[in-house]
C-alpha cells in the first residue's frame, strides 16, 4: 500500500475470479460471453468476437443487465467499466434464466415482429414443399431413366445371347 502511494498510483479495486455464463449485447447482435472477474466498477469477460476499445455493451445475467464501455481488449478477453456499481454478490448467485424474459407488454397484440414471423414461416413451409415436391419428382424421373436404362441392357444381352444360337439354326435349316 505504502509503494502504490509513493508512486502516484492509487491501488486497485479487489477484483473477485468467477466464471459466469452471459450474453452480451454488441450494436444488434448478441452474442455468448462468460465473465472471469468481476470487481464493484467493472469486470472482464472473454468471448470469441470481442468488442472493440470504446464501445458500448450490454451484458446480461439472468434478469441482472450490465451496461458498460469496453476500456480494453487483448486476443478473446476484454475489460469493462460499468455504468452504474455492480453487486458481485447479486451476480454470482443470479440464476441463468431458462428462457428470454418475458416483457411488460407481451400481448400478442403488442409483439411488432408476430405478422413478420408468421409470414415467415409460412414463406418458409411453402419453400419446404417445394424442395420436397421437386425432389420426389427428381427421383422418380432418375429411377425410372435407370429402370429403362436396366431393360435396355437387359434386352442387348437376351438379344446378344440368343442371335449366336438362332443364327446356327438358321443356317442348318437352309437347303444347300
Amino acid at each position: 500500500m505504502l509503494a502504490a502511494l509513493q508512486t502516484g498510483f492509487r491501488p486497485r479495486e479487489e477484483r473477485i475470479t468467477v466464471l459466469i455464463p452471459s450474453r452480451m449485447r454488441l450494436e444488434s447482435r448478441w452474442l455468448d460471453v462468460v465473465i472471469h472477474n468481476v470487481s464493484s466498477r467493472g469486470l472482464m469477460a472473454g468471448c470469441d468476437q470481442p468488442p472493440a476499445v470504446g464501445s458500448y455493451v450490454e451484458i446480461r445475467r439472468g434478469t441482472i443487465v450490465i451496461v458498460g464501455r469496453v476500456q480494453w481488449n487483448k486476443g478473446r478477453f476484454f475489460g469493462m467499466r460499468s455504468q452504474d456499481r455492480l453487486s458481485v454478490k447479486a451476480l454470482v448467485d443470479e440464476p441463468r434464466l431458462a428462457s428470454r424474459p418475458v416483457r411488460a407488454n407481451a400481448t400478442p397484440e403488442h409483439d411488432r415482429r408476430a405478422e413478420r414471423r408468421l409470414a415467415h414461416e409460412a414463406q418458409m413451409a411453402r419453400k419446404v414443399e417445394r424442395s420436397r415436391s421437386f425432389a420426389s419428382l427428381f427421383q422418380f424421373l432418375v429411377l425410372v431413366a435407370v429402370g429403362v436404362t436396366m431393360a435396355g441392357i437387359a434386352a442387348h444381352t437376351v438379344y446378344t445371347m440368343l442371335s449366336a444360337p438362332a443364327a446356327q439354326i438358321e443356317d442348318a435349316l437352309k437347303v444347300k
